[in-house]
């Protein structure tokens, strides 16, 4: 899973620019050609930005994505996976401002390929065919094709402008007014941008026999046809070479027809199975100039641990507490959930993900998680350091409630605490000072509470 915590939140406002007017012959082409390499998410996500942007208008209002995530009904990662397909597919452009805390998108729409620059694309139609087959790929060649027709025994006689209209008065000039906004024309389509970061031209070309093809073959066309070929079968530069060599046609050029053809037989003789397209798995660089912080091995020092959970994301936070594991889908789906609806900051969530694991155990349960977000979010807590003498604070109450209650019971009537466990609390509840809390704590939690605060203590000491 891409990990999107950093760089979207449902609180982002956004606003959609459109690069033209979208005909309805483009709302085939998407449901037809493109929504079987994006799926459904990815096309409701596409109209729905289109739709933002009113009639004969290129710039919608500004909102907040919660917006979007309410009218698509979809969690924050499924619409970030989305926006990330259609930005892969040329569908969408997006940049990005922030001011403090605060930041703003534009989501540029493009309009699809037209069907012939889709068929002959080289990369679309490929997977397009791996993922519906032969039949339908023909058919859909069909339904976007028209056979010519001889126009033969006609004569045309269609008239020329001047044949129609009178010659233009220049004194019938009107006095020029000022020209308000800018016409709206079609949306233009960008086409699928790859870059050459895993392909080393360089490698290849210093491969090549001058006696077997010049380097001057090598021009944009080949250049952005072996692109695409490399990110479809993922072909090596040295392999590259060795069709390239079969492709040499008598002049000295390549036959790019009969190099893709050789390729993609060569992928199906050894892999026995047309390329999928699959979105990567393995998150995405956002900003090269935050690195990973490490988790503090001295957990009592608050300052430090204040740091880590400001600056880590919560997928990071879940991967270091399992000592690098993978996060389950599930715990990540949680995750993004109470982020979403409760809109907690980052460094709140996380503060609430290690007091939920240390309750329960290394278990993450989500009614659980949501009830105390929602009380978190009542407090206003804005930073981990809040949410840190939060617990703190709650835990004083919740003690003193429990101090209380024993005193008042019978010892025969006692159902707890009878281990007679040494009550440990973490270091960053070493703490003095500290308002106490307003809300008071049902029995059963009560009495659970002591045996996780010891846990607590526990696993921040060891570091993880």
């Amino acid at each position: 899973m891409a990990e999107f915590w950093m760089e979207l939140q449902p609180v982002d406002s956004y606003q959609v620019k459109a690069s033209g007017i979208l005909s309805p012959n483009d709302r085939k082409i998407l449901t037809f050609l493109y929504q079987p390499l994006m799926g459904a998410e990815c096309l409701a996500l596409y109209d729905t930005l289109t739709t933002e942007v009113e009639e004969n208008r290129l710039w919608s209002e500004s909102h907040s994505h919660t917006q979007l995530l309410n009218l698509l009904g979809i969690s924050l990662s499924n619409l970030f996976q989305a926006r990330l397909k259609l930005e892969g597919l040329g569908l969408l452009r997006s940049f990005v401002r922030t001011t403090g805390e605060s930041r703003h998108y534009i989501y540029e729409i493009a309009a699809p390929l037209s069907p012939e620059q889709f068929f002959s694309d080289g990369l679309l139609n490929i997977y397009l065919y791996s993922k519906i087959g032969n039949a339908q790929y023909q058919r859909l060649r069909r339904f976007f094709s028209d056979e010519p027709r001889e126009e033969i025994g006609f004569d045309e006689v269609t008239r020329s402008f001047q044949d129609v209209f009178e010659t233009f008065n220049g004194s019938e000039l009107p006095v020029s007014a000022p020209e308000i906004g800018e016409p709206v024309g079609r949306a233009a389509s960008q086409g699928i941008s790859l870059d050459d970061k895993s392909f080393d031209f360089s490698v290849m070309l210093q491969s090549l026999s001058p006696t077997m093809l010049s380097r001057q073959a090598i021009n944009e066309e080949v250049r952005a046809c072996i692109l695409k070929l490399h990110a479809i079968y993922a072909i090596t530069e040295l392999d590259m070479v060795h069709y390239l060599y079969r492709s040499v046609q008598s002049d000295g050029s390549l036959d790019l027809d009969y190099l893709r053809k050789i390729v993609r037989d060569g992928y199906q003789l050894q892999n026995q199975r047309l390329p999928e397209l699959k979105v990567r798995t393995e998150k995405p660089v956002v900003n090269k100039e935050q690195p990973h912080v490490s988790r503090p091995e001295d957990t009592a020092d608050i300052e430090a641990l204040q740091a880590y959970l400001d600056t880590i994301t919560p997928y990071q936070l879940l991967v270091d507490i399992s000592e690098g594991a993978v996060p389950a889908e599930t715990d990540l789906k949680t995750v993004d959930e109470v982020m979403t609806q409760q809109n907690l900051p980052i460094p709140v969530m996380n503060v609430l993900i290690e007091y939920v694991l240390l309750r329960l155990d290394g278990k993450i349960a989500k009614n659980f998680m949501m009830t105390i977000a929602a009380h978190w979010k009542r407090k206003k807590i804005q930073t981990a350091k809040e949410a840190m003498e939060l617990a703190w604070a709650e835990h004083e109450k919740y003690k003193k409630l429990q101090e209380e209650g024993t005193k008042a019971t019978p010892a025969n009537n006692r159902k707890f605490n009878k281990t007679g466990r040494k009550e440990v609390l973490p270091d960053w509840f070493d703490k003095e000072e500290v308002a106490p809390a307003q809300q008071a704590m049902t029995t059963r939690e009560k009495s659970t509470l002591d045996k996780q605060v010891a846990e607590m203590k526990k696993r921040l000491k060891e570091g993880r």
